[in-house]
């Protein structure tokens, strides 16, 4: 019997498979995030307390980071000599601002807070048309309803304890200035640095669209700080212009600061603002200039909303009403009037992390063409079946 030739008959010889080499690691990497993700969650948790300086100057470091950068590129200069020449600019402004206006400022608002009551009892007068209400065959006076309510406001806003409280609570609030002012300069100067760190920690095959990821937020909340400071100052000028040379209401100045720093709550801040600015008017010249306060401020809102936020900040921020006020109350909830602050941001931050993980048809360039039912292409069945010409 003839014999086969051995390429022919021989089979290729057969190895016990192992497991594929990239794919544990990958595993292992994958596994060894997932626990280091636990652990910085259990050690944020732990360390709640004390994150206010950090978040804030994180915040600050993302507003102003590029201006660094851009400062560093064109100078040449290592990037914490820019960053010190920041510091001692912004120092100077603030210190030449104060010498200027802060008398003026602290002596409106304290004159404004301490008319609060009068300006409230005007108003109530107004509405009801007499100095006295009666309430269950009792005459009580409107002053001592305006003083009343003014008390419940500023023990809403208060902390309630007494005089060495107060001072202890002052000096908290120094402590953590300072720390922020440091962190802060850290983050600038080191935050690549941290961030390349951190991104090295994650397995190797999605480190890519990390990098993208996180600057397309880098982006996003350094549009809206930069944007947010910039309102501050234009809405604290529209109003004082408004208010003082063409309006000659006499704490003018004041209003327009408290205004501008009402700017940074969502939705309420604008809202306490126009209250305080129409009760004021309303006390110095009737209820004709209060309505024309309150025009004033509808249009700039809308001005505000139509015009300068797309422009200075972008379409990129841009939240529903609904998710914006959904994340302001979250944040109250979860951390206070920080976490009130820095809810639309953090929003906004899930919101581009949403449409990179699930983009919309705009965005991928790819829209879906949904063809109605009556002319579909049949089944390839019911073709087959079809009668031929």
């Amino acid at each position: 019997m003839d014999s086969q030739p051995v390429a022919a008959t021989a089979s290729p010889p057969v190895f016990e498979q192992e497991p594929d080499t990239a794919d544990a690691v990958a595993a292992g990497g994958r596994g060894r995030f997932v626990w280091l993700l636990v652990a910085a969650a259990v050690v944020l948790w732990l360390a709640r307390d004390v994150l206010g300086p950090f978040i804030v100057a994180a915040v600050i470091a993302y507003a102003f980071s590029p201006l660094v950068t851009a400062g560093q590129r064109r100078t040449g200069w290592p990037r914490s000599v820019v960053v010190g020449i920041g510091y001692g600019i912004t120092v100077i402004v603030l210190g030449i601002l104060g010498y200027l206006l802060a008398g003026r400022i602290a002596h409106e608002v304290a004159l404004l807070a301490a008319s609060g009551p009068d300006s409230l009892a005007t108003l109530i007068r107004q509405l009801v048309g007499t100095d006295t209400i009666v309430v269950a065959g009792q005459s009580i006076a409107v002053a001592d309803v305006a003083r009343e309510i003014q008390g419940r406001i500023g023990g809403l806003l208060a902390s309630p304890g007494d005089a060495a409280h107060l001072a202890g609570e002052l000096g908290s609030v120094g402590l953590e200035l300072i720390l922020t002012l440091i962190v802060t300069f850290y983050f600038l100067v080191d935050g690549q640095m941290l961030r390349d760190r951190s991104i090295a920690l994650m397995p190797a095959r999605h480190r890519d669209r990390t990098v993208l990821l996180l600057g397309r937020i880098h982006e996003v909340l350094g549009k809206w700080l930069r944007g947010q400071i910039l309102l501050i100052a234009l809405v604290a000028a529209v109003v004082y212009a408004a208010l003082g040379p063409v309006l000659h209401l006499p704490y003018a100045l004041g209003i327009a600061i408290v205004t501008g720093v009402l700017e940074i709550i969502p939705l309420i801040g604008p809202l306490v603002a126009t209250a305080i600015a129409a009760v004021d008017a309303f006390a110095r010249g009737g209820p004709e200039l209060a309505a024309i306060v309150v025009v004033i401020y509808f249009v700039l809102r809308q001005v505000e909303d139509q015009v300068v936020m797309p422009i200075v900040i972008g379409r990129a921020v841009h939240l529903h009403p609904v998710v914006t006020i959904f994340a302001v109350l979250v944040g109250l909830s979860a951390y206070g009037v920080l976490g009130g602050l820095l809810g639309v941001p953090i929003a906004a931050a899930i919101n581009v992390v949403f449409r990179e993980l699930y983009p919309s048809e705009e965005v991928s360039g790819r829209p879906r063409v949904i063809v109605p039912a009556e002319v579909r292409s049949p089944p390839e069945s019911e073709l087959d079946d079809a009668p031929t010409v």
